[in-house]
């Protein structure tokens, strides 16, 4: 009798308790709401998770070029795609980080717009990302999406924008110049030799474009060495390293130049504050 009454009295006690809703999903931090905090809590995990644009990385360990550094970490196997950049510009955008003033990409702190990100399609044809209500997107053409294609139109303070962004870097061209020659033994990122069915440079136009730029999709050519994509060709890479002065050094030739421009051991430059290069890309590392 007396452990009826005891769960009569502890019934009667659970029912004169309020009834909460369960939180919401996005509740991150277990108060039951949805701010700021959750919304800090997500943006560490979503950079923690290493991956936040898709890129596809390479272990790599390489002793590097004789009287160079190494290098040791990770590399991603493709260029920088548009898609990957699209998706920097919108995420940065809604941040506050970035603004478009006569269609060019500046940081929102250079309210001078001194150093130029990024180019869109309405300041350039050659760009292959639009800009339209508050929104980036990918631009398709000649029947072709141009997503899985390497961004072009990134200045080099663009490129180093997008490694800020994502907790990355751009490597130093003897970096780069390490994991290209793969064991020392390669002339092209792509082996010892080169042709049309293993990179994209001049004359080539493996999707018959008809403008330019004249690019391939970032998985178009089997990998080489570590198992990299388009070390040689495509689009020119930029890299960390200073050329002179005022330049920086951009590697791996592209789509616009002939073979000789894709060995491993060529040195070109690009003007830092540079939009209007088509021809020029990049890769990260970490």
């Amino acid at each position: 009798m007396k452990k009826a009454l005891w769960i009569v009295w502890c019934c009667s006690v659970l029912l004169a308790l309020p009834i909460f809703a369960v939180c919401p999903s996005a509740d991150l931090t277990g108060d039951c709401r949805v701010d700021l905090a959750d919304l800090a809590v997500l943006a560490s995990q979503w950079l923690a998770d290493g991956n936040p644009v898709d890129m596809v990385w390479v272990s790599i360990d390489d002793p590097g070029v004789a009287g160079h550094e190494a290098f040791k970490g990770e590399m991603s196997k493709y260029e920088t795609t548009n898609a990957q950049y699209c998706k920097f510009l919108n995420a940065a955008l809604a941040s506050g980080e970035i603004t478009v003033y006569h269609d060019i990409v500046y940081a929102t702190s250079d309210t001078g717009h001194s150093q130029p990100y990024f180019c869109t399609e309405a300041a350039s044809s050659n760009s292959q990302i639009t800009y339209s209500g508050d929104t980036f997107s990918v631009r398709s053409r000649d029947g072709y999406r141009m997503d899985n294609h390497p961004v072009v139109m990134a200045s080099w303070y663009g490129a180093t924008a997008f490694c800020n962004f994502y907790g990355c870097r751009l490597p130093t061209e003897w970096e780069w110049q390490a994991v290209a020659d793969y064991d020392g033994s390669y002339t092209y990122g792509c082996g010892t030799s080169i042709d049309s069915t293993k990179a994209n440079y001049w004359p080539n136009n493996p999707l018959g474009l008809t403008r330019n730029p004249f690019t391939s999709p970032v998985d178009h050519y089997p990998a080489y060495g570590y198992g990299m994509c388009d070390m040689a060709g495509n689009v020119w890479e930029w890299t960390s390293s200073m050329y002179d002065a005022s330049n920086r050094v951009i590697r791996g030739g592209g789509w616009g130049h002939d073979d000789y421009y894709c060995t491993v051991s060529y040195r070109y430059c690009g003007d830092p504050y540079g939009t209007s290069y088509y021809a020029i890309g990049f890769r990260v590392c970490r």
